[in-house]
């Protein structure tokens, strides 16, 4: 009687082998093509403004129209040394060096700016800076996520197959259709062609993924990967949120489930490949380096489990000593002649006396504990030093057999609906195929996404552009194009923009180059309030000044490096791993890795490499870079958060990273110029000389710490101090210098750009 009180969805639930009825779909109407994203992109016409002296190329033009319109006037341009700090940062993510900032102010001629600007676009860190906005949009991580996170080791040739493809300035259709399928592309190629094409795809494995194993449903971690890869595709290519409509119909865009499902089904025969393009000779290189690294290995891990051994034992027995009576005899009872309850208890024990790495680590004794981890430290030094294995690219590729692609009723694997076939989302795509044509292949999804015709992806990608240089993007909402994203605040540039992309090869440079040579960019960012301005646009959404915008976490990282001067600039290449806090380690579970330790790289110059090329774990990012707001990499991120709390403050003069590079830099200052460090260490940390007011005070803190320095030196008090000291350096000046250094890292105008 229980059962006739049930809903017909409780029932699905509990018995989902029940047919889900087949859903009618909402006909697109013309009405839903009239949003502006989903109107073709037709290039306007430049506006006619007043102020022509403000305007130095159809961006400026277009904002002028607004700002005239609204009252208001632009700011003054920005200081010289302030817009090369701007725009060397804003396209390379470095600061400038003293000799950039030399040449930049010495050079009088009407194109010094123009002349930076193509150096800048011309540097091979342009990519490297470019690929980080990139990387965040695709969430791209080199684990995957979730319980185990197990490592990605391939992932890496992806990131630098973007930075690659950044730096060239591979047209962005291009760009696109290689990720999207790359595969396709590489049959006939020569291996190092299709090597590259190969490891484009690593875009849909991008994202964090549930590996499964034994028991577990594969059907669902199987739908998992393809929620997943459709989400990627929404979001970073067409700015849609499609995901809305796996479980129902889009509750605002006219997109319905089987929209969602027929995207899905082009990738429904794809699957993860790592696929091996090197040849005999690589091969044989990388296994003989393998084999010599193993067998040094090799006896201390058999010494490891030595060690672990007994105390594995001694933790089991004693939890084997606590469990239940009926679970003890059914332990006790030989297998043949348990019951099925016995049975089931028995399998039940085995987890409950699985013994965790934690367990043993906590039974160890001191003496145990130091020889192990002795062990451990001096095996992950040799296990750092293992090669990558040559030509593996982290691929997809798609099985003969393609499964059918079934419309899921609430998303639920297994109340499977009407099957359909790949096709393009009805209110972009007019014309749908025919149902006798040929099945669509992915290949033909990434030419129609990447289709000038396409309304959507021209705008998507100008539109990420202008959010990484202005701080806000002319549609605020960057992957949301759809009824319910905001406006864009300036449609005209918008496509303007768009369409100079398309018309000149879909080439992205030129656009950066547009948008950083144009007046607007080059304003001031602090000036004297205008009240007018304030008062008709307080957001300053008409960009009447420039956005003062705080350095993300990995800027914040490579600027430090670079003031201390030990920033190691080496480009690509397998990631680095360097020494963690000792609280991380508690968080990192690395597959092959019981004991949970992390791998440092033996090499300490490669620690100093970009922040870029440090191993991104999804489940544990180093804390800097989450005190300052680095994405969880979970979903794609589009335009990063810039809170304000009291953590960055004490990670960034307490943090170990800081202090470190504070020492560094008053060693590198007291070797350079002695005479006069203060103004070295603005230069390298702010981009320009001290006022007198700064040195004056500079130099009085220095003399006033110099003393206490010394006091706490001649009373052996701890201090800490820079090493490799030039041999007539004075410790206490080098110590105060060191404070100095850091209090120039913790300053507001180093962790932003004016």
């Amino acid at each position: 009687m229980r059962w006739q009180a049930l809903t017909l969805p409780v029932l699905l639930s509990v018995c989902p082998e029940m047919p889900a009825q087949n859903p009618v779909e909402k006909p697109v109407s013309p009405q839903d093509r009239q949003h502006w994203s989903f109107q073709p992109v037709k290039k306007p016409v430049v506006p006619v403004v007043r102020n022509t002296t403000a305007v130095r190329n159809p961006v400026d033009a277009f904002i002028l129209s607004k700002q005239e319109a609204a009252g208001i006037a632009p700011a003054k341009a920005a200081e010289k040394l302030s817009l090369l700090r701007r725009v060397t940062f804003d396209l390379t993510g470095l600061p400038p060096t003293l000799e950039e900032q030399d040449a930049f102010l010495a050079d009088s001629s009407p194109t010094a700016y123009e002349k930076v600007v193509d150096r800048l676009l011309a540097s091979p860190h342009f990519g490297e800076r470019q690929a980080q906005h990139w990387l965040d949009v695709v969430r791209f991580s080199e684990s995957n996520g979730y319980e185990a996170d197990g490592d990605r080791v391939h992932a890496w040739r992806y990131r630098d197959y973007v930075v690659n493809s950044l730096n060239s300035d591979k047209p962005y259709d291009t760009f696109l259709i290689e990720q999207l399928a790359g595969d396709e592309l590489a049959t006939g190629k020569d291996p190092r062609q299709s090597l590259e094409l190969l490891v484009a795809t690593g875009f849909h494995r991008a994202g964090p993924v549930h590996l499964v194993g034994g028991n577990s449903d594969q059907e669902v971690a199987r739908q998992e990967v393809l929620t997943e890869i459709v989400q990627g595709i929404g979001s970073a290519l067409l700015g849609m949120t499609v995901s809305c409509a796996r479980c129902h119909d889009h509750k605002f865009d006219p997109v319905s489930q089987a929209d969602y499902y027929r995207l899905e089904a082009f990738f429904a025969g794809t699957k993860f490949r790592d696929v091996d393009t090197s040849n005999k000779e690589e091969k044989a290189v990388h296994q003989k380096a393998v084999v010599e690294i193993s067998l040094k290995t090799a006896p201390l891990k058999a010494k490891v489990a030595a060690i672990d051994g007994p105390y594995r034992q001694k933790v089991r027995e004693a939890k084997r000593l606590k469990l239940e009576p009926a679970i003890k005899t059914a332990m006790e009872t030989p297998d043949k002649a348990r019951t099925e309850e016995q049975k089931q208890l028995a399998r039940d024990a085995e987890t409950l006396l699985k013994v965790t790495w934690d367990e043993i680590y906590a039974a160890l004794s001191p003496e145990d504990k130091v020889k192990r981890e002795a062990l451990r430290a001096e095996m992950h030094t040799l296990e750092a030093q293992m090669p990558a294995q040559p030509g593996i690219a982290w691929a997809m590729a798609d099985d003969e057999k393609i499964p059918a692609t079934h419309i899921l009723k609430r998303g639920e694997v297994k109340r499977k609906g009407e099957v359909v076939q790949p096709a393009f989302p009805r209110v972009i795509d007019e014309n749908p195929a025919k149902a006798d044509a040929p099945r669509l292949k992915r290949l033909d999804l990434a030419k129609w996404i990447a289709s000038p015709k396409n309304p959507l992806t021209a705008r998507v990608i100008v539109n990420r552009l202008w959010l990484s240089h202005f701080g806000r993007g002319i549609v605020n909402t960057p992957n949301d194009y759809g009824l319910h994203g905001e406006p864009p605040t300036h449609p005209e540039l918008l496509d303007w923009l768009a369409s100079e992309l398309v018309s000149n090869g879909w080439k992205l440079k030129p656009i950066h180059r547009l948008m950083v040579l144009s007046n607007t960019y080059q304003q001031a960012s602090q000036q004297p309030a205008s009240p007018a301005a304030q008062k008709a646009d307080p957001d300053n959404k008409l960009l009447w000044k420039m956005n003062r915008r705080r350095l993300e976490g990995e800027a914040i990282r490579d600027a430090s490096l670079a003031s201390s001067g030990e920033l190691n600039r080496q480009t690509g290449g397998p990631s680095v791993r360097i020494p963690l806090e000792p609280e991380v380690y508690d968080l990192i579970f690395t597959e092959g890795e019981p004991d949970g330790l992390w791998a440092v790289t033996p090499d300490e110059k490669q620690h100093a490499r970009r922040s870029l090329y440090l191993f991104g774990k999804r489940n544990v990012r180093l804390p800097l870079m989450e005190a300052f707001d680095q994405p969880d990499r979970l979903t794609p991120c589009a335009a990063r958060p810039r809170s304000t709390f009291a953590p960055q403050a004490l990670i960034l003069i307490n943090g170990p990273f800081t202090r470190e590079q504070s020492l560094k830099m008053a060693t590198s200052l007291l070797k350079t110029n002695p005479a006069d460090p203060v103004t070295l260490a603005y230069r390298r940390a702010l981009g320009r000389t001290p006022t007198a007011a700064e040195t004056k005070l500079a130099t009085e803190f220095l003399r006033e710490q110099t003393e206490l320095m010394e006091e706490r030196l001649t009373g052996r008090l701890p201090v800490s101090l820079p090493g490799d000291l030039p041999a007539n350096a004075s410790p206490a000046k080098a110590a105060a210098l060191a404070d100095f250094c850091l209090a120039l890292l913790n300053s507001n105008e180093f962790v932003y750009v004016p």
